[in-house]
């Protein structure tokens, strides 16, 4: 298969989940033998000109972005128009069998060429969660959003929830919908004997952001440490809100207790290996987010085979079965996330309990092995049956 797949922030440029997934995607189905390219703009990159290499088996093609003095409206729409032309161009010169793009900030909003099937994937668009998280919409980005998922061919998405709830903002409730878990490295993350559990550390991983409800687990934290002597708080995460200019990470150093400051540790955005190594000596990992489309981060936990606090809001309930794989909070109530820590804290044979039961659930539910052969089969079954 000859498959394009749009993401601009693809490694090593600055990236979160789509960013991440479409590397694995990418690399694994070109390891397979298929023909990858990724097109994106470098939104958040320095380049002056088109760079087009390969990366790892993966043509990457990065379009440069537009002047920052430009005001937003017009470099939003600039982007939108370039990305979309150089994907008819390179579609021109060798046609793709497929087009993939996620459904966040609707890059493919023109549509597909003819006869080319287009394939969204659904992980979060900003109207999703500007109308889960009552914020202020930007109303051409939902165009944008609204015009991609519409003009799509097919449609995937990461979770039941988030397909449901997508559609139904879109208007789109009829359109058949795959859900395609997104996918864990559980040969990467897993569980190491040889690595001691410290049994008084919980730990958090997750960019720092308001919707990942860090706020809450610094507010538990306050509640729950000044109770329990010789326990701390890590998190792990980069401050990604961006127009606050690092602000919002003092902002939380603040929320803290003063005298409870020399056991909440941030360490901020660390590699994967790093990841791994501080949620093996973990004796829970809490992610209590206000919204998500899946989990990656609690995912990667549960592989890991340490026991899970996450939200029972949104997927929650699909990734984690409350008190068997896992523990599921409300992420709004920073007493509620305090107990349940509290409650694993005091019972680690409950805690391992859980931990191996969520790592069997990874290895059967979305594991990366299962993983690309599922999206391998997906895009088959939609080339077979292209748009008329």
């Amino acid at each position: 298969m000859r498959v394009c797949i749009i993401c601009n922030e693809y490694p090593p440029a600055p990236h979160g989940g789509i960013g991440s997934m479409s590397q694995d995607l990418a690399e694994g189905l070109a390891a397979a033998g298929h023909a990858l390219t990724v097109l994106g703009v470098a939104i958040r990159l320095e380049n002056k000109a088109i760079v087009d290499a390969p990366q790892n088996g993966v043509r990457v093609v990065r379009l440069p972005r537009a002047p920052l003095w430009w005001p937003q409206p017009w470099r939003d729409r600039w982007h939108h128009w370039r990305l979309h032309r150089h994907a008819l161009k390179l579609h021109r010169a060798q046609p793709f069998d497929l087009i993939e793009c996620p459904d966040y900030q609707g890059w493919m909003a023109g549509g597909p060429p003819r006869r080319t099937p287009m394939l969204v994937r659904i992980n979060g668009a900003n109207f999703f969660f500007d109308t889960e998280l009552q914020r202020e919409p930007n109303r051409l980005e939902h165009r944008y959003e609204y015009d991609c998922l519409r003009r799509a061919t097919h449609l995937a998405a990461s979770s039941r929830y988030a397909a449901r709830r997508h559609l139904e903002l879109a208007g789109l409730e009829e359109r058949p919908c795959e859900v395609i878990p997104n996918c864990v490295d559980a040969s990467f993350f897993c569980p190491d004997e040889s690595v001691p559990v410290d049994p008084g550390l919980i730990l958090y991983v997750n960019s720092l952001n308001p919707k990942k409800g860090i706020e809450q687990l610094l507010d538990a934290a306050n509640d729950l440490l000044p109770r329990r002597a010789g326990t701390r708080l890590v998190v792990v995460g980069g401050d990604n809100m961006r127009a606050m200019k690092g602000q919002y990470l003092e902002r939380l150093r603040a929320r803290v207790a003063p005298e409870l400051r020399g056991r909440v540790e941030f360490a901020g955005r660390l590699p994967r290996e790093q990841v791994r190594d501080w949620m093996r000596r973990a004796a829970v990992c809490v992610f209590p987010s206000h919204m998500e489309t899946f989990g990656i981060a609690p995912a990667e936990a549960m592989a890991v085979a340490r026991p899970v606090i996450y939200s029972r809001l949104g997927p929650g309930p699909e990734l984690i079965e409350d008190g068997v794989t896992g523990l599921l909070c409300d992420p709004h109530q920073p007493a509620e996330i305090a107990r349940l820590i509290e409650r694993v804290l005091d019972d680690p044979a409950m805690g391992a309990r859980l931990g191996a039961a969520g790592r069997e659930k990874i290895l059967h539910f979305c594991d990366t092995r299962h993983w690309l052969q599922t999206n391998a089969d997906f895009y088959a079954r939609c080339i077979a049956h292209p748009p008329e």
